[in-house]
């Protein structure tokens, strides 16, 4: 098989124009319009490329709408599948170009091309939505704020102090979440800390939230990767069978600047196994991430990414730990959908470009298309290809 002849079908100004097309704030409370052309838009293409494409819808409980999963598949529906998926959802006022359109635009050329290939495998490619929260207990948290009058209808804090006050609790909570607390019990150690600090409207606030998120052990399908979870469960029920997931979140942003690159203080350097990196604090690689199960498949992208025709920087590290010893101990490593496939110990990658460890955009308004780097995202897509390739033939 020509597998140089076949990347060289990636074309970067499709992938530009996947990211323009989708960029904007998809949003299930405030712009579900958006959300539903997003997974239009991913429907549409995959039936373009002549693929057999569906949807998969559920609900949330709580929730009025009615939400999409969009998936399409090369090959026999029979044979195991490599998964290669993305979410098409974003935060709130965020444009969402790294966080998730740079993802989805990959997935969609990464389908057209291996669409035209002969013996691509057995391939399916799914956008979810809902990675990112679970719009019930985010609407309900909105309205506690709102009723407190903490928040005005624009889900602003109606005051500098609170917004201060806010931000530093939310850090507090999230570092305790960090460290394997459920979100209540994290919420609750962030109040105690800075109680002293608030005011009593913002104490009854925490506390609040404290109660709407009690009894929510893991936040995996409960709070966010509500999309996936939801997949993962119908694919076990319907006993599909899953050789592997790559899933691709933000995926677009580099820079050459030294000191760039974020590590966590939990994770050395020297672990990584690295293809075409000279500096680990330079953001200019895609990180790429595989549990106990997941050693074939890193494998295998990381050889793919050093071939001539891609020559992809990446850093891959593969943790020789079960879900719940990763839950335990490196949460963070579990903040996309590549989460419920590990958790059903289904070989499964993250790949990313480490979000907030890297993007200073990460999550905000300027997530936006100009931050982007085409002729990085070009290269992780033939990467794709040439893994999707070489896995089938293994």
């Amino acid at each position: 098989m020509d597998i140089a002849g076949i990347l060289s079908q990636v074309d970067g100004e499709r992938l530009y124009k996947h990211v323009l097309r989708l960029e904007g704030t998809r949003h299930p409370i405030d712009t579900p319009e958006k959300l539903n052309e997003a997974a239009d838009y991913i429907l549409s293409e995959f039936k373009q490329y002549g693929l057999a494409a569906k949807e998969q819808t559920f609900q949330v409980e709580g929730f009025p709408s009615t939400f999409r999963n969009i998936e399409a598949t090369i090959g026999k529906g029979s044979e195991p599948e490599l998964l290669i998926v993305s979410h098409y959802d974003t935060v709130e006022n965020c444009p969402g170009a790294d966080d998730n359109a740079s993802a989805v635009a990959v997935m969609l050329e990464t389908a057209r091309v291996l669409a035209g290939a002969e013996n691509a495998g057995n391939t399916s490619f799914v956008s979810f939505t809902l990675e990112e929260l679970n719009p019930s207990y985010l609407l309900k948290a909105r309205q506690i704020a709102q009723r407190l009058g903490l928040k005005d209808s624009q889900n602003r804090y109606t005051s500098m102090r609170t917004h201060e006050t806010m931000k530093k609790l939310l850090e507090l909570q999230r570092k305790h979440w960090r460290t394997g607390k459920t979100s209540s019990e994290a919420f609750a150690e962030a109040r105690i800390q800075m109680q002293t600090q608030m005011t009593d409207t913002e104490v009854k606030y925490v506390q609040e939230l404290e109660e709407l998120y009690k009894g929510i052990k893991s936040w995996m399908g409960a709070t966010a990767t509500v999309g996936s979870a939801s997949w993962v469960e119908e694919a076990i029920r319907t006993k599909r069978k899953l050789m592997g997931v790559l899933c691709f979140d933000t995926i677009g942003y580099t820079s050459e600047k030294e000191h760039s690159q974020t590590i966590p203080a939990d994770i050395s350097p020297e672990i990584f196994q690295t293809q075409n990196v000279q500096n680990a604090t330079t953001g200019n690689f895609l990180a790429v991430f595989g549990d106990a199960n997941s050693d074939k498949l890193i494998q295998t992208f990381r050889t793919q990414s050093g071939l001539d025709s891609v020559n992809l920087p990446c850093a891959c590290l593969q943790v020789p730990l079960s879900y719940q010893q990763i839950e335990e101990v490196m949460r963070d490593l579990l903040r996309s959908d590549h989460a419920p496939f590990w958790q059903r110990e289904i070989p499964g990658l993250l790949l990313t470009d480490t979000a907030d460890l890297r993007n200073p955009y990460y999550h905000t308004p300027a997530d936006t298309i100009e931050k982007l780097n085409f002729d990085f995202i070009t290269r992780i897509c033939k990467a794709t290809i040439a893994t999707a390739i070489q896995t089938a033939q293994q």
